[in-house]
């Protein structure tokens, strides 16, 4: 109210000096009323008048709270693909592996009474009961497997009469035998040895042995 009072007072005062000596002699204005509306602009007043009616810088608002959070917004576009990285240097060389297996080989040896088809000379008389059977690899080799096969004249091998006389085996193993004691060598198995039963009689019989060079 008194910012009010105080503006129109130095409005007539500002009327006072910028209207003449005319209107200083014909007019006194004495209350707003007798300003027409819209009659005075804010550049007929005088500094101190226009600096009266502006209001002085309030004081500053607290901070209001922080507003809720937003929703999501939509996954953005794949971005376009890089540039393959730069190849790396080849990595150190490796240790050596084991030595592995050559020199692969089956061997036989046939015990047979037919002297065309036998590897124990003419005149051999069979497979007797409780024989022992072997068959060497070749020198520096080592066996890997082995087995046998009771065989008769004039078959394949599976018409055998140890098939109906109760012949079989009853050893079958890598390993070399020492004739001088009729025992097995110790850690050779350059070799491999069969032994039958006691019911074998004068059979046909072959041997066989899977052989390798094995470093280890």
């Amino acid at each position: 109210m008194k910012k009010g009072i105080a503006a129109i007072a130095a409005l007539v005062g500002v009327l006072a000096i910028t209207s003449g000596a005319f209107a200083a002699h014909h007019y006194l204005i004495t209350s707003s009323s007798q300003i027409k509306d819209g009659a005075v602009s804010l550049s007929d007043l005088a500094p101190g008048a226009r600096k009266a009616l502006y209001g002085g810088n309030g004081a500053k608002g607290e901070t209001g709270p922080a507003g809720p959070q937003g929703p999501k917004g939509d996954v953005g576009l794949q971005g376009p693909k890089g540039d393959p990285g730069a190849t790396g240097a080849p990595g150190a060389q490796g240790q050596k592996g084991p030595d592995g297996v050559s020199g692969y080989e089956v061997r036989t040896w046939r015990y047979s009474k037919d002297d065309d088809n036998s590897d124990m000379g003419p005149g051999y008389v069979g497979v007797g009961g409780g024989a022992i059977a072997t068959v060497a690899c070749s020198p520096g080799k080592v066996a890997l497997g082995g087995g046998y096969w009771f065989t008769s004249g004039h078959d394949s091998g599976f018409n055998s009469q140890a098939i109906s006389d109760g012949s079989g085996v009853v050893a079958s193993f890598p390993g070399r035998m020492d004739w001088s004691t009729n025992t097995v060598k110790p850690g050779d198995n350059s070799g491999w040895i069969v032994q039958v039963n006691d019911k074998v009689n004068a059979a046909d019989m072959t041997l066989y042995v899977i052989c390798a060079n094995v470093n280890h």
